[in-house]
């Protein structure tokens, strides 16, 4: 982006904060091929880049009030799109999500290992399924770092309940009695 841009960018942001809706097309469309690129570098996938780069955009543009104008628009923004770049990893990282480009083909030494993983991981979750919603809340509360309605001894508790519920619901399902 040249000079000229940027300053055109760091008016039409300034503009924007200000209410005026009229500038918000020609911000979209200074930001989103930047946004776009950056986010392709360092999601390395182009479906995980194109939501990245929508969120980040919905972002820029709901938080238009709060740009700073005696900063530079352009930083500000690619620093949102990265903020969401690093928020979009770390989702798939805790949910062990990933791409089909990294899992090893049929053919591979090791995808007898990644089918298997791959059958027990669904009838885990079909085993989920079955549990209560509470039970559920526990054990995503537990494994995934989230937030749960209890804490302490009530939660410690509620989760050996659930493991129990789970292990009897994967034995009846699965036959392992």
């Amino acid at each position: 982006m040249n000079v000229r841009l940027d300053s055109e960018l760091d008016a039409l942001m300034a503009r924007l904060a200000d209410g005026d809706r009229g500038a918000f097309t020609r911000v979209f469309e200074l930001l989103w091929e930047p946004i776009q690129t950056l986010c392709r570098n360092l999601l390395k996938n182009e479906a995980d880049a194109a939501d990245a780069g929508q969120d980040a955009m919905h972002k820029i543009l709901e938080r238009a009030s709060d740009f700073d104008r005696t900063r530079p628009a352009m930083p500000w923004a690619l620093a949102i799109a990265g903020w969401e770049c690093r928020t979009l990893a770390r989702r798939r990282e805790r949910r062990r999500e990933e791409d089909e480009a990294s899992m090893p083909s049929q053919a591979g030494p090791h995808a007898e290992e990644v089918f298997l993983q791959r059958d027990l991981t669904a009838a885990a979750m079909a085993a989920l399924g079955e549990l209560s919603d509470v039970d559920r809340e526990v054990l995503v509360a537990t494994f995934w770092d989230e937030a749960a309605s209890v804490s302490g001894p009530t939660l410690r508790k509620r989760r050996e309940r659930a493991l129990d519920r789970l292990r009897k619901t994967f034995r009846s399902l699965y036959g392992l009695d």
